[in-house]
């Protein structure tokens, strides 16, 4: 890539020459770029990052901004940029390392390496990287090492990426224990940006356990953090469980909802491991959509198209509610096709049918569905004629919720 610092546009306003900041500083402000979800800019720091380390022969800052690049390019899934820094990272790492403290490897080298593996789905390896990554730190507790981060934090993280390998290899319980580990510290200390990963990892563990309920206790709380913290990458991801806890409760409108909204946030190509996410879960969303749920707790009815409310219509939501227990019954042929207008009368008015005193009032009501559930009247694709009656169309999926949701 070739980064012109001169034109560089965070130089141009702030005037300031990056050339002369110190790798650590370029990484972080890399860093800040990426929860911006500015990552093209990220990832010009992390590079300039890498040449300023290469000038000054300092192994730490080589290979911690080679791991932020492998980290992001994994991100932002450029395979080919992926494969290039894991290869020059490897020749980094074939360095002999010393006492002095620039000629020392990152221990975020492991880290960002056993992301890498876990995006791949190499789990074991993830693991023993992950590990690595935490011995390392140890390492560097007992030594006394200064380090550009807080050793809490990145211990915290080094939890935490090893929770999600639990969450992969279905391991709930260890992964629950790491997840209270971490909130016991980062509740009091607040370290940026683990708070809400770990309660995104949190919410993974509830969906899991199809416990919703729990699962927006996390969301809740992810979402007010990345707010506080203004980490709109970390705020992507709560949208994205938002839109999956949705679809778990079957509640389609809503997750739609965040899916379109979250789609419209993530346009540039930078953001293809999430784009493909997202399509992923629009395909889960299809398989289990509803095209129209009956909701008889709330006399409420949910079409592809939105939410009708028919509190004090009792007529039209009953109306709907018997061609709907027709419509699931269809594996009996009587029944597959439709109510005949006398079955209408009888299930809903409770009433002897007389076409003179009743099919008005049947008319009347039909078209009033009509109105509320079709967006072309002159050519439904819910409410159908049917002989002397009606129908639900055959193709549709139908829900009906009654009692306890």
């Amino acid at each position: 890539m070739n980064l012109d610092l001169h034109q560089h546009p965070v130089a141009h306003q702030q005037n300031i020459d990056l050339s002369q900041l110190p790798a650590n500083e370029l990484i972080r402000r890399g860093s800040l770029r990426m929860e911006k979800c500015e990552l093209k800019e990220a990832g010009r720091y992390f590079e300039m990052a890498l040449e300023q380390s290469k000038s000054k022969h300092d192994l730490r800052g080589i290979s911690d901004s080679l791991a932020h690049l492998l980290r992001y390019s994994s991100e932002i899934g450029n395979e080919v940029a992926l494969q290039r820094w894991a290869n020059e990272l490897e020749i980094v790492l074939a360095h002999k390392s010393d006492k002095d403290s620039n000629q020392m490897h990152s221990p975020n080298v492991w880290y960002c390496r056993g992301i890498v593996a876990f995006r791949n789905a190499q789990f074991k390896k993830a693991q023993i990287l992950f590990h690595r990554f935490w011995r390392e730190l140890e390492k560097e507790e007992n030594e006394g090492n200064v380090y550009a981060e807080p050793l809490l934090r990145l211990k915290a993280q080094a939890f935490l990426a090893l929770s999600l390998v639990a969450i992969a290899q279905g391991k709930s319980k260890r992964a629950r224990y790491f997840g209270e580990v971490i909130l016991k510290y980062a509740e009091v200390e607040r370290p940026r940006g683990i708070l809400t990963s770990t309660y995104l990892m949190l919410l993974r563990l509830a969906e899991r356990a199809s416990d919703t309920a729990l699962a927006k206790h996390w969301l809740q709380k992810a979402f007010a953090e990345s707010v506080t913290e203004h980490n709109w990458h970390h705020y992507l991801y709560v949208l994205y469980g938002y839109a999956r806890v949705y679809r778990i409760e079957q509640d389609f409108v809503q997750a739609r909802f965040y899916l379109d909204l979250l789609e419209k946030a993530v346009v540039q190509d930078e953001f293809k491991n999430l784009r493909l996410e997202i399509a992923e879960e629009r395909v889960k969303l299809n398989l289990n959509r509803v095209d129209l749920e009956i909701d008889l707790n709330r006399s409420v009815l949910r079409t592809r198209e939105g939410e009708i409310n028919l509190r004090r219509q009792h007529l039209l939501i009953e109306i709907i509610h018997q061609l709907a227990v027709a419509h699931e019954h269809r594996d009996d042929e009587a029944s597959k096709l439709g109510l005949s207008k006398q079955e209408i009368i009888e299930k809903v008015w409770k009433e002897n049918y007389n076409p003179e005193a009743h099919d008005g009032k049947l008319y009347y009501n039909i078209n009033r569905i009509r109105k509320l559930l079709e967006t072309d009247q002159k050519k439904p694709v819910y409410l159908l004629n049917w002989r002397q009656g009606y129908r639900l169309a055959p193709e549709l999926k139908v829900r009906i919720i009654q009692g306890e949701k």
